[in-house]
């Protein structure tokens, strides 16, 4: 079980709930009002400004072949500057779906197929991969059904402001050569940001490349995304958004590796609609990879999987892709429809789920959904003295506690080998997370005594005990 954002690429719970878009059977609205559009998003976005969830976004709404762009907040901490179409942000996890067209190109091409074992293009001069990895295919990887972790055991937890910047080629083969798998690959879906890193890698090695090399041959310059990319340059740089995390402290950007084709794209909201509109009609010369990327390869494993293209994460109303993103002080979602010719993108320097809420709502109003803005809890206060009597050690499980502490007149709660994450108070007892969709409650025993903290998330609760 995994809390902590700093080192997923995006966070643990999609919150989206598009099994219940009620988009289909409905008339599309037009974007050609475009002043219309523009006043029903401000209405969405408000509450977002309002509640300070969010500092800056970028929206983006691409839909029967018409773009509108809206701004909000302020694209920088100490400035009044107000995001367009043209800032930059990082957007973590989408980054996965452009590695898997490059693997739908190469399977196009020829150089690969989706059912090939992955450790025939495993490179001759580092670390030979464990046998149990011959197993792995690519379609596994790029469908998160391949049986590796989310996150190698040998990835550096101590640099939280950039974790990825270090982690190079052979630390990940390192970690591949003593990694058994523990189940049969195909038999369980594992959102895995180490099995898309390793993807990308292969890809561009198959091609005696780099992938920020490849990325820009095969997707970004074909598709004039001319300010995205993945290592930042002068060009982009000062266009980049300052990032924030959920409390609103700034963040900086990060940095990849061996890693990169998990997360490291950084781009705009006028790019990402380039994308976007990429994969609703393609090119005659690029149709056979967004197509294939497109068709769904993975039915969902259990009721709570997403069925899945590559790369892609199909909706319930299945017609509908999409994908999130999220690094340090970024949070990204795209949301892209060919039934209803319909895309809608947000980009923002603050790093919540809540986000994908938005974009959501957004999408669903544009498809001539009814759509409420959204209404924030008012902000209870919590006596520190009250949570003073929380902080302790809980254990979960041998060897994995939380470890809750006071800060700054704020609850934090670490959990084993992840970053300490601030809670906030539904009531004296009950605190939630803002990073993913997760509360914890504290309980007393008979005498008194504040010796139970109780975690629910995904329909599950899950008790820790306190250690003396």
């Amino acid at each position: 079980m995994h809390l902590g954002k700093y080192f997923s690429c995006r966070p643990l719970t999609i919150v989206v709930s598009l099994s219940l878009l009620a988009a289909l059977g409905h008339p599309a609205c037009t974007i050609a009002q475009e002043a219309v559009e523009t006043a029903k998003v401000d209405r969405l976005v408000q509450p977002y400004l309002d509640s300070k969830t969010l500092g800056g976004l970028s929206v983006g709404i691409l839909h029967r072949g018409k773009k509108t762009f809206v701004g909000y907040g302020s694209s920088k901490s100490a400035s009044a500057a107000k995001p367009d179409e043209n800032t930059v942000y990082e957007i973590g996890s989408i980054t996965k779906v452009f590695t898997s067209l490059l693997l739908a190109d190469a399977i196009n091409r020829g150089l690969v197929k989706l059912d090939q074992p992955i450790t025939e293009l495993f490179p001759s001069d580092l670390s030979k991969p464990h046998a149990s990895l011959s197993k792995i295919n690519f379609k596994q990887l790029s469908t998160h059904t391949s049986g590796l972790p989310r996150m190698p055991s040998n990835f550096d937890l101590s640099n939280v402001d950039n974790p990825y910047a270090t982690y190079d080629p052979q630390k990940m083969f390192e970690f591949l050569h003593d990694h058994r798998l523990t189940r049969e690959p195909g038999k369980k879906t594992e959102y895995s940001n180490l099995g898309v890193g390793l993807l990308g890698y292969l890809i561009a090695s198959k091609q005696k490349t780099e992938y920020e090399a490849l990325l820009k041959e095969k997707l970004l310059a074909p598709l004039q995304m001319n300010d995205s990319v993945t290592t930042l340059n002068e060009k982009v740089k000062p266009r980049l958004a300052q990032g924030h995390d959920s409390d609103g402290i700034d963040r900086g950007p990060w940095d990849f590796l061996s890693l990169a084709a998990a997360g490291a794209i950084r781009s705009t909201a006028a790019d990402m609609l380039k994308f976007a509109e990429a994969n609703l009609h393609p090119s005659e010369t690029m149709r056979e990879m967004f197509d294939l990327a497109w068709k769904e390869q993975q039915p969902g494993l259990t009721k709570d999987d997403r069925a899945m293209g590559l790369g892609w994460f199909i909706a319930g109303d299945g017609h509908t892709r999409f994908h999130n993103g999220q690094t340090g002080g970024y949070h990204s979602a795209l949301f892209i429809s060919r039934k209803l010719d319909l895309a809608v993108v947000i980009l923002s320097n603050t790093a919540t789920g809540e986000v994908d809420r938005l974009a959501e709502d957004i999408f669903k109003m544009v498809a001539g959904d009814p759509v409420e803005p959204r209404k924030f809890d008012t902000a209870i206060v919590v006596p520190e003295e009250v949570m003073k009597r929380y902080v302790g050690v809980y254990e979960l499980v041998p060897n994995v506690d939380f470890t809750v502490s006071v800060q700054d007149g704020m609850l934090m709660v670490g959990l084993t080998g992840q970053q300490t994450i601030r809670v906030y108070p539904k009531s004296e007892t009950l605190w939630e997370y803002k990073v993913v969709k997760a509360t914890i409650t504290f309980r007393q025993d008979k005498e008194g005594n504040w010796n139970e903290l109780v975690l629910f998330q995904n329909g599950i609760r899950q008790r820790a005990k306190r250690k003396p």
